[in-house]
């Protein structure tokens, strides 16, 4: 049988990117044969190394010691020049970039050897930072250049569309950034807690906008709750903070790993994500933390104004507040520690949209209806 080639090109490793790592497992459980051109920017010092190697999966990486945030761009023309001479020196049927920083490259390389490019916007550079108007509106242009010029766009959400006023391609697909089922692993039985829990675990960034400060205070004075916390970040220490002031509830575990993640959120009660809509990659993305509830059939309580509230709103799996509203947190708390029905129904509704619209067994066969079209195995 003739595998087709494909080489995936990310500013991360594989073990760093669950997003990416789910595609490339569909993709080499579907006979294609992949390569996967990574930047470990933790390493200490630039040369190529190939970590991972079997008969349909290579991983090659940078190893290039790079900061985080606006002064990685030093960096970029480098990282250009290894995917692009990787690009130009190796056999492959068609290349996928991930986000702005890896397109470039990707693009000429696809154009010279005349092969189909797929460009995926999972964060929104132009929207992840809060830019004047005029700067922004020069983003993306830029960025919508490159998605007129490769085969297709993959996005993680249709609002994004909306977030770039249109985008110039035929050929746009949505794969949301799904979990994998668990229901075969672990029992999504519903359960309550003796003490009403609530959970969030990913990264606890300031530039995320998260509100946890608000959550906090809003919980001051009801009884019988805590609250569990994971993740990393520079929020970390004001997490912290908060936990030393009320230690019987607010509980903060540290890092884990994603599988520990879907765990407790399916023993807890309640999950949240009260990102503000501003900046602009909130109001446009719905992030994981709605499908990983959606998932474990849990209800999720989230700030209006977003995408996030939208589909909580469509799918009335959960509960939207004003997250500068301390009361309207406070008591939307209140009614699901009361009301177990509720919870259920909520959750029961959150499960059924993971089954029905947004589970990865249905983006996963969205993006390999792509690759067949592309490749012309379809």
């Amino acid at each position: 049988m003739d595998r087709k080639r494909v080489v995936l090109v990310g500013t991360s490793t594989l073990a760093q990117n669950t997003r990416v790592s789910k595609e490339v497992k569909a993709l080499v459980e579907n006979g294609y044969m992949v390569t996967f051109l990574g930047w470990n920017r933790g390493a200490k010092a630039p040369t190529v190394e190939e970590v991972e190697s079997t008969e349909r999966l290579t991983e090659i990486r940078l190893r290039l010691k790079a900061p985080l945030g606006s002064k990685i761009v030093l960096f970029y023309p480098l990282w250009w020049c290894f995917v692009f001479f990787s690009l130009i020196l190796r056999k492959w049927d068609i290349a996928h970039a991930v986000n702005l920083d890896s397109i470039p490259p990707t693009v000429i390389a696809a154009k010279l050897k005349r092969k189909p490019a797929i460009y995926e916007i999972v964060d929104g550079y132009e929207d992840a930072l809060l830019l004047p108007k005029l700067i922004r509106d020069a983003c993306v242009k830029v960025d919508k250049l490159f998605m007129w010029l490769v085969n297709a766009v993959v996005i993680v959400d249709e609002m994004q569309i909306e977030a770039f006023n249109r985008i110039p391609n035929s050929k746009v697909v949505v794969v949301y950034d799904s979990p994998a089922d668990v229901s075969g692993d672990i029992s999504i039985a519903h359960r309550r807690n003796s003490t009403f829990t609530l959970f969030y675990g990913g990264i606890l960034s300031s530039g995320r906008a998260l509100n946890l400060d608000k959550l906090f205070a809003a919980i001051k004075s009801i009884e019988d709750i805590r609250v569990v916390i994971a993740g990393w970040g520079d929020l970390v220490e004001e997490i912290k903070g908060w936990s030393r002031q009320m230690p019987e509830t607010i509980q903060f575990i540290g890092a884990i790993g994603h599988a520990e993640v879907l765990r407790r959120a399916i023993e807890a009660d309640l999950l949240f994500m009260l990102r503000s809509p501003t900046p602009l990659t909130n109001k446009y993305i719905c992030g994981s933390k709605l499908l990983e509830a959606m998932v474990c059939g849990k209800p999720i309580l989230v700030n209006k104004g977003t995408s996030t509230a939208r589909k909580v709103s469509e799918e009335n799996c959960g509960l939207v507040i004003d997250v500068n509203n301390i009361e309207e947190i406070r008591e939307a708390i209140i009614k699901l520690r009361d009301n177990p029905a509720l919870c259920q129904e909520l959750g029961a509704n959150a499960r059924k949209a993971y089954e029905q619209k947004y589970g990865w067994h249905i983006m996963e066969q969205r993006l390999l209806n792509l690759y067949d079209e592309l490749t012309g195995k379809a």
